[in-house]
């Protein structure tokens, strides 16, 4: 491996440019950055470093004085250094309206403008320039605030949405195969009627219209609008009206079967749906003029952003879909790569009807989505929805097309080897360029927030170490070949909790895995709770048995939950479940890992009887699901959340990773609709010790 000197060129502009030249793995060994990985990474942020000369170049022109910043990104009520020390006229218009004039200040040599306290987007006249201020809070709204209790210890479900069933699909002309925003609605209803406080989701991110199949969420085509397949016609058209065309387009017995299945068929479910929507859209005309003025209200307010993801669709539709298509706007016809060009934007009323249906299902997914957070509300949840940001989209997709500028092209994001995956991870999903964030004033960073934090009461970040860095791999590269690129954290972090007060909503970062030093301190500071799961809770030392940590020394500033999508459920795990599907694909050695298992098992049954929750006695060979999930809820987390798996007593988890094909991924449904379900027994009994254990101190 052809590995820099720290003195060379192309090393200088690799630690200017926020790349990592050398890191210290999960083993505790430093590594360093291969010399070919360094300028591949650096070529994606339009930084070439093929030479020492065009090294030389690219770090003479990073070093360049930057101009005045579209967007200062400053603490409310704190100071912004300023270059020159004499006092100078200024005038701030605030968010709220009002008006600060001043004068700048001054102290100890130096000048200041003074922030005003009230956080929100300001814009500055100083000097006759003009800037935005984005006045951050010191926190985000802390859970006490926002479910207006000293101490809270609320508990809430976990749901993928897909997975969701109707309890009567005869009142629900529109199911069809999976579970969508209406499903969403009832289940934030019975929720709520039983406690609940919150109703974390799986992600909404728009995904292919064109390609059904395409069915990871955390893959989306673009994190700016929503799955129109989730959207719930019912919500707008009315039970009958839908019921009428899903007759008109001969779907009704292929929804009932489709519905039936215990796995998803993405392809047929999909399409169905779509020609539901389309028959709908026929139909608009029809419909009463409250409905068709706002539909006009909802495309004219989403502006050149959803032109663009709707003409997105329609090219995809034509150049990515079908035998032999490439599924990657990169390869269609040059004229089309830029979504401004004249082609792109318009091939006569024909390419206009169809960009409009594209708005259309945007219309009704954000509206039934809507509706689900309102009746969660309106049944006694306090904070409803959760929402869940995927950490990258799909480089083929609507969102990398229509904001190039703002995307890193060339590498994707992934994952170094580590104590888990021997050979790192490849997600094959594109990051935001952290030169482009910063020269764009954050545009691109914050129009995604506002996106995600629309119509919920709080938002889950995947993957948040990636505010602070990156790993990313080059095209054509290994994920071991990768190199970390650091983000402006303090910068992401203030503008998360800005948009986080001005919509009131909680925010949870997913921070597993191997996690910088400092980082968690620094995400208690900023009001984000982290998220604790009951498999990694443990503490073990050289030579000694495991032994999971008792629910009193679980982190008081984070989320609590037993497992997430991408972990064995409660009764998967006790059954080892994870484990027969692992040797059944050929993915790890049986005998081993079981006995871990066994041990591991034998451990939680301990800790179960230290904290009261079991029988004395050897481990069953049933799960104790209920006490497993008391366990959790008896931890001072101000929110606990119980996946439906877990309370449904399901065996398979959502998601393997590391698999593509054999395992049933983001594919498995719910055997009940949500009040049968949650009406089942057993399933209450679960949500009685939840409650039990949540409300003793």
């Amino acid at each position: 491996m052809n590995t820099p000197a720290a003195s060379d060129p192309l090393a200088l502009l690799a630690e200017a440019a926020g790349i990592a030249v050398r890191w210290v793995d999960a083993h505790g060994r430093p590594q360093t950055v291969s010399a070919e990985s360094l300028r591949a990474v650096l070529e994606a942020l339009d930084l070439p470093a093929g030479t020492p000369a065009l090294a030389r170049d690219s770090l003479a022109r990073l070093r360049q004085p930057a101009a005045a910043p579209a967007l200062a990104v400053v603490d409310a009520g704190g100071r912004l250094p300023l270059p020159e020390n004499r006092p100078r006229p200024y005038r701030i218009e605030c968010e709220d309206g009002s008006v600060l004039d001043g004068h700048t200040l001054s102290q100890d040599g130096r000048g200041y403008l003074p922030i005003p306290q009230r956080p929100g987007y300001h814009r500055l006249e100083l000097g006759g320039a003009s800037t935005v201020l984005a006045a951050a809070p010191p926190r985000c709204p802390s859970p006490a605030e926002l479910l207006l209790q000293e101490s809270p210890r609320a508990w809430g479900v976990a749901a993928q949405i897909y997975s969701l069933r109707h309890d009567d699909p005869a009142a629900h002309p529109a199911a069809g195969g999976y579970g969508d925003f209406g499903a969403l609605a009832d289940l934030a209803a019975q929720a709520g009627r039983r406690g609940a406080d919150a109703l974390a989701i799986s992600p909404v991110h728009a995904m292919f219209s064109a390609d059904p199949a395409a069915c990871s969420p955390y893959a989306p085509s673009s994190r700016l609008f929503l799955n129109a397949l989730y959207a719930d016609p019912c919500a707008v058209f009315g039970a009958d009206a839908v019921r009428a065309a899903m007759a008109a387009i001969g779907g009704s017995e292929r929804a009932a079967r489709l519905e039936r299945a215990a796995h998803i068929d993405w392809q047929a479910a999909g399409a169905l749906r779509l020609a539901l929507l389309r028959q709908l859209y026929d139909r608009l005309d029809e419909a009463g003029p409250a409905l068709r003025d706002a539909f006009a209200q909802f495309r004219q307010a989403g502006g050149d952003a959803l032109q663009s993801h709707a003409v997105f669709e329609v090219l995809d539709a034509r150049h990515g879909a079908g035998p032999g298509a490439a599924r990657d706007w990169r390869q269609w016809p040059e004229e089309l790569r830029d979504p401004s060009s004249p082609r792109a934007r318009g091939f006569g009323a024909a390419h206009e009807r169809e960009v409009a249906f594209h708005v259309f299902m945007q219309w009704l997914a954000r509206t039934s989505l809507a509706r689900a957070q309102s009746r969660a509300r309106g049944a006694g949840m306090r904070l409803g929805l959760i929402a869940d940001l995927a950490v990258g989209t799909d480089p083929c997709g609507s969102h990398a097309w229509s904001r190039q500028a703002d995307m890193l092209d060339g590498v994707t994001i992934g994952a170094p080897p580590d104590l888990f995956q021997d050979a790192g991870q490849q997600w094959g999903l594109a990051a935001f360029s952290p030169r482009a964030l910063r020269a764009s004033g954050y545009a691109a960073f914050i129009e995604m927030l506002r996106a995600a934090l629309a119509d919920t009461g709080g938002l889950r970040i995947d993957h948040i170490l990636g505010l602070a860095r990156l790993w990313l791999v080059p095209r054509g590269a290994t994920p071991a070949q990768g190199a970390y690129l650091r983000y402006p954290l303090e910068d992401l972090l203030r503008l998360v909790a800005l948009e986080a007060w001005r919509h009131g909503a909680l925010i949870v970062g997913e921070n597993l895995g191997t996690v910088p030093a400092g980082f968690n301190d620094r995400l208690a500071q900023s009001g984000v709770l982290g998220t604790s799961v009951l498999w990694f809770q443990t503490a073990s030392g050289p030579d000694q048995p495991p032994a999971f940590i008792p629910p009193d020394r679980w982190p008081a500033d984070a989320l609590a939950m037993p497992d997430t999508h991408d972990l064995p459920t409660l009764r998967g795990w006790w059954e080892g479940r994870d484990l027969d599907w692992r040797e059944r694909l050929g993915a790890m050695p049986g005998a081993a890992a079981r006995q871990a298992r066994r041990r591991e098992r034998d451990a939680l049954w301990a800790a179960l009887r230290a904290a009261g929750l079991t029988h004395a006695g050897p481990a069953p060979r049933e799960a104790p699901v209920a006490a497993m999930l008391g366990f959790v809820a008896a931890t001072p987390a101000p929110l606990m959340l119980a996946p439906l798996e877990d309370l449904a007593g399901l065996a398979d988890q959502p998601n393997l990773p590391g698999t593509t094909a054999g395992h049933p991924n983001w594919r498995q449904r719910l055997p009940r609709g949500s009040a049968q379900l949650l009406a089942d027994p057993s399933v209450r009994a679960r949500i009685d010790t939840i409650k039990t254990c949540r409300s003793t101190p």
